[in-house]
């Protein structure tokens, strides 16, 4: 099994056109502290993913409330800083902050980040990174566990932990009236 990897800094500032210059090679490209982080993904990943992402795009889409990504984002949230959700959502209120033009990197954070864990994602890691997205504005984000078949509801007040598939996964204040019973992100 291939293993996240964080390549140490080689340059002295990743430009933003050296970074979506990197190969498309089945890895997720990050920045952190300036460090190049290398993600692989696999199947199950990639399924659920997809599931969150459209059920997340219809309800958003249908209410007009902004924005729904997948990991092909890029959010700059500081020259040695870049992340990218597997899934996220920017309101229609942070995207006209964060917008620069659409070919560009959002120039901030996701109201909403998902991170799906992968069997090379390491709890180091991951914590930096729901503690970066915080730490520049994300109101929420989602840790989905597929070998748990759980999800873990991170908010500035506090953490919520879904560990059934009969619990249903809320957007809470940053997409109210959003719910999804886990059952229908895990197949069975």
């Amino acid at each position: 099994m291939e293993t996240a990897t964080l390549i140490p800094a080689s340059r002295r500032q990743w430009s933003d056109k050296a970074l979506m210059g990197l190969p498309k090679n089945g890895h997720k490209y990050e920045l952190l502290e300036g460090d190049l982080l290398m993600s692989p993904v696999g199947e199950t990943h990639s399924d659920i993913c997809m599931r969150l992402g459209t059920l997340l795009t219809v309800f958003v889409e249908s209410r007009q409330l902004g924005r729904v990504y997948d990991s092909s984002i890029g959010y700059r949230l500081s020259p040695k800083l870049l992340l990218s959700p597997d899934v996220s959502f920017v309101s229609n209120e942070r995207l006209d902050r964060i917008r620069v033009a659409p070919e560009k990197f959002l120039q901030g954070a996701p109201d909403l980040a998902v991170e799906v864990l992968s069997p090379s994602d390491t709890a180091t890691i991951i914590e930096k990174k729901l503690d970066l997205y915080f730490e520049h504005g994300t109101e929420a984000a989602w840790l989905v566990d597929p070998q748990r078949k759980a999800v873990s509801v991170y908010t500035l007040d506090g953490i919520t932990r879904l560990t059934k598939l009969a619990d249903v996964l809320a957007g809470g204040k940053v997409l109210r009236g959003f719910k999804c019973r886990l059952s229908r992100l895990f197949r069975a």
